[in-house]
């Protein structure tokens, strides 16, 4: 099989004209080509997702749930994935059926989304379900999810938040501030405690994350920074990865640009693109749920029928790249960098995790997502195997 376009590594390097793939494997990687079009990318991988297909994740983790919407991403040339929960009265059941699903090879971890949130910023979350960390029910949740819990956002002004992040960060995870009405001084106290136990422990990921930046916390005001500011200068001091959703949606794309090269000055990979997806991710408009929620989608926006706030994406993470691509708010190769590299590192993974490539190797099995010019996708290839 010869695949033809500017390829581009994992950090969005240019770094050749196209692969032969036989038997599942990179046999030859072709010399840059600068009359070559189209593109070829790593496979993308997105580590905040609550489903697709018409199937949630903490609604249904159930095996066939889980297939629904796992292949709802992969068509789109997602091919290494987290599952996300929401805030839940019980969150045991999903975590058990996630944790099963990582241990067949169709998750590569989970994050919890919640429930150690602020109640003035649920967003869609479900008040009932908010409270303040326990650290026997968060033991136990770590224990169930026999080291598949990557992430947990939890709001830096809650009680007990820096023993739940200390816990956490002995579990291996990382705790992800957000759903947050904190003011700077309470979130620099906190990000500053985590980075200083991290480093104390010899923790060697980033320490810390920003769940969906700017959505679920105050605003950046002139004489209130608010959670923002701390949590993007502390990417910028490498001690944060900060997510954002870039769907045009959740965040307007001239601040995306304008975070991704803010912090990418100093860390390169700093900045995550995630969907944050609930189950209507590929589907037409209409009626969903999330979290137990009723959830209406019109015109591709996902709103909770209760308030009319955003209740997740719609968007899978190659449709991301394309909107901020062709909106030319972003060049091809920040927009990889940011979806396949940055997530990446964030959460530990490597290239011995499955549907993960960063660099092209001669002899391994890639994971591939090919588009013509236009950012179509034509083809994805995951751990050599052709999906579509």
């Amino acid at each position: 099989m010869i695949l033809r376009g500017k390829l581009l590594d994992g950090y969005g390097k240019l770094v050749g004209s196209g692969l032969r793939i036989e038997d599942g494997k990179v046999a030859e990687i072709f010399d840059v080509d600068p009359d070559v079009t189209g593109w070829i990318t790593p496979g993308f991988v997105d580590v905040h997702c609550h489903g697709g297909g018409g199937s949630s994740f903490p609604d249904d983790p159930s095996p066939e749930g889980v297939d629904r919407a796992v292949g709802a991403h992969r068509s789109m040339g997602t091919t290494a994935m987290m599952a996300s929960t929401v805030s839940l009265v019980d969150t045991l059941p999903p975590i058990e059926g996630l944790t099963q699903a990582c241990e067949e090879g169709k998750l590569a971890g989970i994050h919890l989304e919640g429930p150690y949130i602020s109640p003035h910023k649920a967003g869609a979350q479900n008040p009932s379900a908010i409270r303040n960390p326990d650290l026997d029910e968060l033991r136990e949740w770590l224990e169930a999810g026999k080291g598949w819990i990557k992430t947990m956002t939890i709001a830096p002004e809650v009680d007990n938040a820096i023993p739940a992040m200390k816990m956490l960060l002995d579990y291996g995870a990382v705790p992800s501030w957000g759903h947050t009405n904190a003011d700077l001084e309470e979130t620099r106290k906190v990000a500053q405690a985590t980075a200083e136990y991290a480093a104390e422990i010899g923790f060697t990921k980033p320490p810390q994350m920003a769940t969906h930046l700017f959505n679920a916390m105050p605003p950046i005001g002139h004489r209130a920074p608010g959670p923002v500011r701390e949590l993007v200068a502390s990417a910028r001091r490498e001690e944060c990865v900060v997510e954002l959703v870039a769907d045009l949606v959740h965040v307007h794309p001239d601040l995306v640009h304008d975070v991704v090269q803010y912090v990418g000055e100093t860390n390169p990979l700093g900045v995550v693109f995630v969907t944050d997806a609930m189950e209507g991710a590929g589907m037409p408009d209409g009626q969903y749920v999330l979290g137990g929620q009723d959830v209406n989608i019109v015109a591709g926006t996902a709103r909770l029928v209760r308030g009319g706030a955003i209740a997740g994406g719609t968007s899978r993470i190659a449709e991301q790249v394309q909107r901020m691509v062709r909106g030319g708010h972003l060049s091809m190769e920040s927009a990889v960098r940011c979806a396949v590299a940055a997530p990446v590192a964030s959460v530990g993974f490597d290239e011995t995790t499955p549907g993960v490539t960063l660099e092209w190797t001669v002899g391994a099995a890639p994971n591939v997502v090919v588009m013509n010019e236009d950012l179509e996708i034509e083809q994805v290839i995951r751990e050599g195997e052709t999906l579509s």
